[in-house]
């Protein structure tokens, strides 16, 4: 068995929309570059099962192919367009696929097109150069009419990191596991904005459910090239009312307009509701077989289930508190009533306006002070722990938020590969006689070779210590590289 290379977050394709900042283009120059030679670096240490865990391509910040009506087309579309824009990444990954090395492409937030069969299958003829060399049997009970039929992963929609084989390609719909090894996910289902539920199967009437991070991508962020990519991430309503009132009243009222439209989209995402119900019973279906093949219990995978809060959209209050509406709301709603009770009492409007104001002021102060900082890393760092107690491993690798890390809590270590845009990746070593996962490392690519930031021994509590707190060894390490 192999060691693993992990990446994530690469978002290939985010500047292919009208509006883009110059620097995506230049990042996107800038991967199209480093990434093959990437590649080509661990290529030469030796064979490898890469695993590019979610996100791969960015398919919410693609505009391309929006005029065609089926959702499948598009996202085929869409993925063309992101190949033929980097063109060194496609030859980087059919080099490396010759090499002997397999490819597992987790499902992301931004990439659950890989759910379309006709995606998997136009990605694999691209990278295999047209030539498939077998398809496997259908044995998964999904119908032909299933816009989530697989033909090219394994019947669970699971894969086991021992089942694949050298140079081949896999798509993972949820999550890996090695027995007693490795859980491996992108980890958006425990962001309540970029989570849809019903992670095998998250459809409504055969198209992908969207979240309410991607329409504030899609109906804000890509029309607004002034902002950082980032900034959902970042920015308190009060950065987003600096930012706007610092590039005067005309731009103030235009982000006003998308702010409104975005909120609107939001509103109807909740109105029609989630995952349908055929989505759901799909994936109940698809959840009960996973667990039978994997040799987990349902009780397992259910519970990795309601550790996740719900999708922001399912609820008007959560569409209000990731919009900052419930502030906006809860400030206005007095001005509007208190004036109106006071003048049908007879009292003078100015005493209404001035109570209402000042009832504004304490219940949007009382409602910020309730609301809790959205912080993805610090989320999913409290939640690794559960979830690799609850799985019976002692790793547990995500993606998702960017940062990369690797901490030990407990018997559990947790790492998150970051984005690979900053060089962040993770390398997890075997035992040379045992085969079992032994040790992990945080490293990162720069300058066209490997730093390496952090490092921890499996299952070893005495030598479990990130190695980083040892400068002058890291420093040695690195200058040995």
């Amino acid at each position: 068995m192999r060691d693993l290379l992990l990446i994530s977050d690469l978002h290939l394709g985010s500047h292919l929309k009208t509006r883009s900042r110059g620097e995506y283009v230049h990042l996107a120059a800038h991967v199209e570059q480093a990434f093959p030679r990437f590649l080509e670096h661990y290529s030469r240490q030796g064979t490898w099962q890469l695993i590019v865990n979610g996100d791969f391509i960015d398919f919410w910040n693609i505009e391309i192919g929006s005029d065609i009506n089926d959702p499948e087309a598009i996202a085929v579309e869409r993925l063309h367009a992101v190949l033929d824009a980097y063109p060194g990444v496609e030859e980087g990954l059919c080099r490396f696929l010759e090499a002997g090395n397999g490819i597992v492409f987790v499902a992301g937030n931004h990439d659950a097109e890989f759910l379309y069969p006709a995606v998997r299958r136009a990605f694999r003829e691209r990278l295999e150069r047209g030539q498939i060399p077998g398809e496997e049997e259908d044995t998964s009970g999904e119908g032909e009419g299933s816009p989530l039929r697989s033909f090219d992963v394994s019947k669970t929609g699971m894969t086991r990191l021992r089942d694949l084989g050298a140079g081949q390609i896999r798509f993972v719909p949820w999550f890996l596991r090695e027995e007693g090894g490795a859980w491996i996910e992108h980890g958006h289902i425990f962001d309540a904005a970029c989570s849809t539920g019903s992670q095998l199967s998250p459809t409504r009437g055969g198209r992908l459910v969207k979240t309410v991070a991607e329409v504030a991508t899609r109906r804000f962020s890509n029309l607004m090239p002034e902002i950082d990519y980032d900034s959902a991430d970042k920015f308190t309503t009060m950065d987003y009312v600096r930012w706007a009132g610092a590039r005067g009243l005309r731009f103030m009222m235009r982000v006003m307009f998308l702010y409104l439209k975005m909120v609107g989209h939001m509103a109807v995402l909740w109105a029609r509701g989630g995952v349908d119900l055929a989505g759901r019973a799909l994936h109940a279906e698809k959840l009960a077989r996973v667990a039978a093949n994997a040799g987990l219990q349902m009780s397992t995978l259910t519970a990795l289930q309601n550790m996740a809060a719900p999708p922001s959209s399912a609820t008007v209050w959560g569409v209000l508190s990731v919009t900052a509406m419930d502030l906006i709301l809860s400030a206005v709603a007095p001005l509007m009533i208190f004036p109106a009770v006071f003048h049908w009492m007879g009292w003078p409007l100015w005493i209404g306006a001035s109570c209402g104001a000042a009832a504004g002021l304490a219940v949007a102060y009382r409602v910020r002070r309730t609301r809790t900082t959205r912080n993805v890393a610090q989320d999913m760092l409290r939640v690794a722990t559960t979830v690799g107690e609850v799985t019976g491993v002692p790793l547990v690798l995500m993606g998702h938020s960017h940062y990369g890390s690797l901490e030990r809590r407990g018997d559990v270590i947790y790492g998150n590969s970051g984005s690979w845009l900053d060089g962040s990746h993770l390398v997890v070593s075997r035992d040379r006689v045992s085969g079992a996962l032994a040790r992990i490392d945080l490293r990162r690519w720069r300058n066209g070779g490997v730093h390496r930031l952090a490092g921890l021994t499996v299952g070893r509590a005495d030598e479990n210590r990130v190695d980083s707190e040892h400068p002058l060894r890291a420093a040695m390490e690195k200058l040995g590289r």
